[in-house]
């Protein structure tokens, strides 16, 4: 009995580095070339606690087996900086605060309406740009008082009768925007904003990715694992469904790239990815920027709250001439998304 335990401990131990170091592996590799490999990004976390759980339990039985689980935890330290970091602000003065949001059409849906909670956090905060994601215009407004400039981009969709779509809101006026138009249809969009401030233009792109749209009856039927016939039916097409959201996603990824490689400006970008830093969209539009979290972020870093706040899938990411001196996740809004605000200030 002692040597079965053993050996399934084992087992459990060489499965557990076995999906980490695919973890590590899933940001570089193309999702159109093999999908798989995103389920292990996208439960990194899983992989890195339970691996620190299994390093601790080797420890406790004075097991040298502890050092393989350090080893491959040490190689990937520079992916958990991407989740947990330990960042103060810096308290000199910025040049640009910013934020974005996916306001989950304003809870309209779950027995409530957030805009003027939303529009008051906005003016009370005072940022220089701000990108409301998943808006209800003929819901709600923001205060042209406090926000002059804004754009409203309404997604094209006949069903669209509340005018679903994206709000860009500043303090400073708007040279140019455009839209960027995916290569399908989906309910998401994205765009980019010449801002001039301060004598200087920055160009801000909103982006939001195709969701995984998993559901709560989703979730609750692939918990609750029951092997038969039903089961295995329900999860082939579950996994063939985040199959063509996954790759969809890195289509859209693409399509924004080639709009921000065009950039005469520096670039800020902003918005709901619906993927993690293990990613290879994250990976590819992080190319060459910096995230704002891993700069001045504090904490475990999730952005999305639902079912559990463990999920990283909102990002601020900005070109070098700008240094974040902070960054906070705001949960107090009614939402399944935590709002993301950055200060900057420029680099002479």
């Amino acid at each position: 009995m002692r040597k079965l335990l053993k050996k399934i401990a084992d087992i459990i131990n060489g499965l557990a580095i076995l999906g980490l170091a695919l973890a590590y592996l899933a940001p570089f590799i193309n999702p159109q070339d093999f999908w798989p490999i995103s389920f292990f990004g996208l439960s990194y976390k899983l992989w890195l606690l339970l691996n620190i759980a299994l390093l601790l339990f080797w420890l406790l039985l004075g097991r040298k087996r502890w050092l393989y689980n350090a080893f491959f935890l040490a190689i990937g330290i520079q992916f958990a900086a991407r989740n947990v970091q330990y960042n103060s602000s810096d308290k000199s003065e910025t040049d640009i605060k910013v934020c974005s949001f996916n306001t989950n059409v304003q809870s309209v849906y779950n027995d409530g309406n957030t805009s003027k909670e939303i529009n008051t956090y906005l003016t009370e905060n005072k940022y220089d740009v701000a990108i409301l994601i998943e808006w209800l215009d003929a819901k709600g407004k923001i205060s042209t008082n406090a926000y002059p400039h804004q754009q409203f981009l309404r997604l094209d969709a006949k069903r669209n009768k509340y005018n679903y779509g994206l709000r860009f809101v500043s303090k400073h006026k708007i040279i140019n925007w455009e839209r960027i138009k995916y290569t399908h249809f989906t309910n998401n969009m994205a765009a980019f904003f010449d801002v001039e401030i301060n004598g200087e233009i920055i160009r801000f792109f909103t982006v939001h990715l195709h969701s995984n749209s998993v559901s709560s009856k989703d979730y609750h039927t692939l918990v609750n694992v029951e092997l038969d016939d039903d089961y295995k039916h329900y999860a082939l097409n579950f996994a063939k469904r985040l199959k063509t959201q996954i790759q969809r996603r890195t289509e859209q990824t693409n399509t924004v790239l080639d709009a921000i490689n065009e950039s005469p400006y520096p670039v800020v970008i902003m918005g709901d990815f619906n993927d993690t830093p293990q990613s290879f969209t994250y990976q590819q539009l992080k190319e060459g920027r910096k995230d704002a979290f891993i700069e001045r972020g504090r904490g475990w870093g999730a952005t999305y709250l639902k079912p559990f706040p463990i999920l990283r899938i909102d990002y601020i990411l900005h070109d070098e001439e700008l240094e974040c001196t902070s960054y906070n996740c705001i949960s107090d809004i009614k939402s399944d998304h935590a709002l993301v605000e950055a200060s900057f200030k420029r680099i002479e």
